[in-house]
């Protein structure tokens, strides 16, 4: 029976050829996004047996199509999130990879631009940090959620152009000097910003700054500012004037100067030490160079000096019972006067006045002693 062979084959051909004409019809059906209607009608003017029966593995293939581009879409989506956060995090290590995609992550179309922001400061109250996170939300999001962050980032800016442009500037050096132990790099950002923004004299910014740093951060604190001030000056866009920035840089200087007094007194301290041991006087604990530095400061900020000037820094230093110990106190303030620097005094007239109204009550002094010995 050779016939039978030969009919087989001719099935076969026309099995694979409809299979075939499915295959296209499916590819067709997808490229097009044709309705599952239409597709049944297709189906049914070309008369293909076997086509209907076939045709809710067709529609299932087709959605399973469908689900593997949106999955495909999807991975891709969170890859470049990935990476971008990865990027941001290596140009600024402020900014985590892991909270650059929570901040993503907490962000829906229904926000608003109001939102966006608060969501944005929740993260990162530094506006200079909040300015670059809106900056890696705007690299990760489309369409009007994309539109959305552009005009967050333009509110922020125009809310806090100071403050950020003053963060992007001095970046470096408030992380520099934070690995020092100053702090923070925002605290550090925060600190240049309220010192920049809100004017107040060497004097005063100096006891601001000794109740919140030590002596030793203080050499430090210094160099921060004007490596920050110089920054600041150079870059394109300055936070403030360049002419007021380059005041600054002369009032640091004068800052330094101050330093100079801890210095000095931080020198005397071993005789200091010496002085009271020999003459039998207990050293009162709040005695050291810090405190002798800070009190030579106030007389410093005092309009007119007089030896009435003097007698209020025996009593802060609970020596005011003690003669002799005033006496070596003062004997130390004087020679103070000697080696500080101008840029402390309004005149050179102001330093004179000074150095008289110590010697004055030095010599009130030996004259009280005098008479305690007879």
């Amino acid at each position: 029976m050779p016939e039978i062979p030969y009919i087989g084959e001719i099935k076969a051909i026309q099995i694979q050829r409809i299979h075939e004409q499915i295959l296209n019809a499916l590819q067709r059906a997808i490229e097009q996004e044709e309705s599952q209607c239409n597709f049944e009608e297709w189906c049914e003017e070309a008369q293909l047996p076997g086509i209907k029966s076939r045709f809710k593995p067709i529609k299932n293939l087709k959605e399973a199509a469908k689900e593997k581009s949106e999955a495909k879409s999807l991975f891709k989506k969170v890859e470049k999130k990935e990476e971008t956060a990865s990027k941001f995090q290596k140009n600024n290590y402020e900014l985590s990879k892991k909270d650059l995609i929570l901040l993503r992550d907490s962000i829906s179309e229904k926000d608003s631009i109001e939102d966006i922001l608060e969501k944005v400061l929740s993260f990162y109250s530094d506006y200079f940090l909040a300015d670059e996170a809106l900056d890696f939300l705007i690299l990760t999001t489309s369409l009007d959620l994309k539109e959305k962050v552009v005009k967050a980032k333009e509110r922020l800016n125009e809310r806090y152009e100071r403050e950020i442009k003053a963060g992007r500037n001095i970046k470096v050096e408030s992380q520099e000097y934070s690995r020092l132990g100053l702090g923070t790099p925002v605290n550090l950002r925060n600190l240049y910003r309220d010192i920049t923004g809100n004017p107040r004299t060497t004097l005063v910014l100096f006891f601001e700054l000794s109740k919140i740093f030590s002596y030793e951060n203080l050499k430090n604190v210094c160099k921060f500012l004007l490596h920050s001030l110089g920054a600041d000056l150079k870059s394109k866009g300055p936070s403030i004037p360049r002419v007021e920035l380059i005041k600054w840089i002369g009032d640091i200087k004068s800052l330094q100067a101050i330093l100079g007094l801890y210095l000095f007194f931080k020198s005397r301290d071993p005789l200091i030490i010496s002085l009271f041991q020999k003459n039998h006087i207990n050293i009162p604990e709040n005695i050291n160079f810090e405190s002798l530095a800070k009190q030579f400061i106030n007389l410093v900020t005092l309009r007119y000096v007089s030896s009435d000037s003097i007698i209020p820094i025996a009593r802060n230093l609970g020596i005011s019972h003690e003669i002799l110990a005033q006496i070596i106190i003062f004997s130390q303030m004087r020679d103070a006067t000697r080696h500080t620097s101008m840029k402390l005094y309004k005149s050179s007239k102001h330093r004179q006045e000074l150095l008289e109204a110590l010697n004055e009550s030095l010599e009130e002094l030996e004259e009280k002693l005098e008479e305690e010995e007879e």
